[in-house]
């Protein structure tokens, strides 16, 4: 509007002017065609001129506007949808946050159409849709977004998908959603995070164990959340051997996998039970040792006690060595405690028992020296030890 004004403007100045400068010296226009001859004053012309261009141009930008208004109204129409649609937008992000899934899916939807990237609005209405329970309406949107996406970008639509499969508990589906960018699991710590997620929930050690060297050298995985898919791998291959569900050998299970054993200290019990349990003493007690003597575990600790040694009294020195430095563990006295019974030292083993009491009061602890004052024909005090216990275990959470 204010361009037009100028525009007026000059142009009335330029009139004035040249009016003005043609009264100023006074002339004739002549048209001539054949016979005819038109005299007009110059200054009639060029009023008269003025006035004809004038007229010409409003009645061509007049034509030009009928001829243009048919796209004018689109492109007005347009921006009103686009307008209406962001919106809805706005309005369907809130009602998602808000919970409200079933009227957020259908602003979502409904803006999608003339949104500026509807495949935002198909991704969020896919959610809304996985909130409310329809699967069904959740994978129409999502391939409504595909088609709306660049192939890069579908990438990321797959790795959404099994994020959405995943927590609905599809693993198999999930798998199969992600396969295509599975390659990436070194550099990609969704894909990793996904994948490994699938494995778990189906229990299949095996292949989670498998990407696990994968996992370590992805640097964008969090450390804790590496930790974490380890620890299940290892802890559900322990258990398939134990349930002799694989036909591994346990040793070699723990040798393929020592240091993710070592570096946790509940699956390096587990890890210890686990060989306990196959007959496998020597290894556990081996196990135990090589740990205790670089990072305290009182779980091994107390293990290492209930072990059957094929030579008690150099599993006692053993034990003794560690006092030196966790003189006020607990279970370390009760281990000492069992190793003495195990060499038939009564004495030494009845005293680490109660200093191990005097340290920290365990049922466990009461059982063992109630059943040493038994071995001893110390009937009261065993009875008196029995009795401790069990009101110990009956006030335990």
């Amino acid at each position: 509007m204010l361009r037009a004004l100028l525009l007026l403007v000059l142009f009335l100045i330029l009139f004035a002017g040249i009016v003005l400068y043609v009264m100023q010296a006074p002339g004739l226009a002549i048209f001539t065609y054949g016979d005819i001859t038109i005299e007009l004053p110059l200054v009639v012309f060029v009023i008269g001129a003025c006035i004809g261009f004038a007229v010409l141009y409003l009645l061509l930008r007049l034509l030009g506007l009928v001829f243009h208004a048919p796209t004018r109204i689109q492109a007005a129409q347009s921006r009103h949808r686009q307008r209406k649609a962001d919106q809805d937008t706005r309005k369907g992000l809130t009602r998602f946050v808000s919970g409200d899934w079933a009227q957020s899916e259908k602003l979502l939807a409904r803006a999608a159409e003339h949104a500026v990237s509807p495949y935002i609005n198909y991704l969020w209405a896919a959610k809304a849709a996985q909130q409310s329970g329809n699967d069904g309406m959740r994978d129409h949107y999502l391939d409504q977004a595909k088609n709306c996406m660049t192939e890069k970008q579908q990438a990321a639509l797959d790795i959404l998908h099994a994020e959405l499969l995943l927590g609905q508990g599809q693993p198999e589906q999930v798998l199969a959603c992600i396969e295509p960018h599975s390659g990436k699991i070194r550099n990609n710590s969704k894909i990793a995070g996904l994948i490994a997620g699938a494995y778990a929930q189906l229990q299949d050690w095996q292949q989670l164990a498998r990407i696990i060297p994968d996992l370590k050298k992805n640097q964008d995985v969090d450390p804790a959340t590496r930790e974490r898919i380890q620890e299940s791998a290892v802890r559900g291959l322990l258990e398939a051997v134990r349930k002799g569900e694989t036909a591994e050998d346990i040793e070699h299970l723990g040798a393929r996998h020592k240091d993710i054993i070592e570096a946790d200290d509940a699956l390096a019990v587990a890890y210890a039970e686990a060989l306990r349990d196959e007959g496998r003493l020597r290894a556990a007690a081996a196990l135990a040792v090589d740990i205790l003597n670089s990072r305290w575990n009182t779980g091994l600790v107390r293990l290492y006690g209930l072990l059957e040694h094929a030579n008690a009294t150099r599993a006692l020195h053993q034990a003794e060595q560690w006092i030196k430095e966790h003189d006020q563990d607990a279970t370390l006295h009760l281990t000492l405690g069992r190793l003495c019974k195990h060499a038939q030292l009564w004495g030494k083993a009845k005293s680490y028992l109660e200093s191990s009491l005097s340290r920290e009061p365990l049922p466990e602890t009461y059982a063992e020296l109630a059943a040493l004052h038994e071995h001893l024909d110390e009937t009261e005090d065993a009875h008196r030890c029995a009795k401790k216990g069990l009101e110990l275990t009956a006030r335990a959470p």
